[in-house]
């Protein structure tokens, strides 16, 4: 349930407790928000400096969205896939997911990890957040899923190194 690599939750604990919240959030009649986030230019950043280089970013960057972001016990932190990392907040809506997403995109920032292949000469992140408050029969948990990836690609397109909501974007 433990990323080897990041020491995250991997994909396989980030489904578990995807459907454990969402059914609470259910039952609650609570909030349910989702952080996802891509590492800028990854790939490029493999090619330039090597896999070795990579994994050693990724861990960097993984230990720094520990650190600010799984501050109550239900907040997971995940590696999603590849460079793709989760945050899932239990009882947080949009606007403070947001807020949380902009501290861990600045705080990744703020590492100053070298890319020459990125537009700033630094690694960053891009982020995309959606919120919502299931009710019976009505959402899903993939549905939250979709509403975050959509607002990272929203960020990713518009110039990345960015937060934005399903909602709309935030510089």
């Amino acid at each position: 349930m433990e990323d080897g690599l990041t020491g995250l939750a991997n994909r396989r604990q980030f489904d578990v407790t995807l459907d454990t919240e969402f059914g609470r959030a259910m039952r609650d009649a609570s909030t349910l928000a989702l952080i996802l986030l891509d590492v800028d230019r990854f790939k490029q950043y493999n090619d330039i400096y090597g896999h070795t280089a990579g994994d050693e970013c990724l861990q960097k960057i993984c230990r720094t969205i520990a650190n600010v972001a799984a501050r109550r016990p239900r907040d997971l932190a995940a590696r999603y896939g590849g460079e793709e990392l989760a945050v899932l907040l239990p009882g947080t809506d949009v606007e403070a997911a947001a807020l949380l997403a902009e501290r861990i995109r600045a705080a990744v920032r703020a590492l100053e990890i070298e890319h020459a292949g990125a537009t700033d000469g630094f690694v960053t992140l891009s982020a995309g957040v959606d919120a919502l408050r299931p009710e019976a029969g009505a959402a899903q948990p993939k549905e939250l899923v979709r509403g975050a990836d959509k607002a990272l690609y929203v960020a990713k397109s518009g110039g990345r190194n960015r937060v934005c909501t399903n909602a709309e974007p935030k510089a």
